[in-house]
C-alpha cells in the first residue's frame, strides 16, 4: 500500500472517528463498516486500487500498533495539509481525481465512471489482495511477485514435509521387513 494510499484511508477513519474516540455510537460495528466502505471507494476513486475492507482494517491496526514511525509521518502530513487548508474538508472531499504524472492527460468523466475488470487473488489464510490489471503498474506486479514467492515457500515447505513422510514409511516398511 503506498503512502499516499495510507494516508487517505487515516484522514477518513480519523474524521469518522473509526476508533469512536468521541462518543457513544449506536450500531458502532455497522458505523464502522460504512466508513470502511468509504475508504474503499476513496482508494479506488482517487489511486484506482481496489482493496478490501479486512486489508484495510488490518492494515490500520499494522499501522497503529506496530508501525509507529510511518503512523507519526502520516499524521504529520494531514496536520500540515489542515493548517495549509484552514480546517477545510477532507481531501476525501474536495479532490475529484488523483494528482497526475508530469506529462500525463487528465482522464474523461465517462472514463473515470467506467467499472473495471479487478483480479482478487485470495489465499488459503483468507488474505485478499485485488490487482487491477489495465493499467497493469509496479504495484500490481509487487502484489503478484510476493503472492508468487508465498506460493514458492509453499509449495517448497510441502515436498519437504512429503519428503519426511516418505522417508518415515521406508523406514517402518525396514523395520517391518526385520521382523
Amino acid at each position: 500500500m503506498s503512502f499516499g494510499e495510507m494516508l487517505e484511508m487515516v484522514d477518513i477513519l480519523k474524521k469518522a472517528d473509526y476508533e469512536g474516540k468521541y462518543g457513544p455510537y449506536p450500531n458502532s460495528n455497522v458505523r464502522k463498516a460504512k466508513i470502511m466502505a468509504k475508504v474503499v471507494k476513496s482508494l479506488h476513486r482517487h489511486f484506482r486500487v481496489r482493496r478490501s475492507k479486512d486489508q484495510l482494517r488490518k492494515r490500520w491496526s499494522d499501522l497503529k500498533l506496530r508501525e509507529h514511525e510511518q503512523y507519526k509521518k502520516i499524521r504529520r502530513v494531514l496536520q500540515k495539509r489542515e493548517k495549509r487548508l484552514g480546517g477545510h474538508p477532507s481531501s476525501e472531499e474536495t479532490r475529484d481525481s488523483p494528482p497526475l504524472e508530469e506529462g500525463e492527460i487528465p482522464p474523461t468523466q465517462e472514463v473515470q465512471e467506467e467499472e473495471e475488470d479487478v483480479v482478487e487473488i485470495v489465499t488459503t489464510t483468507g488474505d485478499r489482495d485485488v490487482v487491477d490489471p489495465d493499467p497493469f503498474t509496479s504495484e500490481s506486479a509487487q502484489i503478484l511477485i510476493r503472492e508468487i514467492m508465498g506460493c514458492n515457500l509453499q509449495l517448497e515447505n510441502l515436498q519437504k514435509n512429503i519428503n519426511d513422510v516418505i522417508q518415515k514409511n521406508k523406514n517402518i516398511i525396514d523395520v517391518l521387513g526385520r521382523v
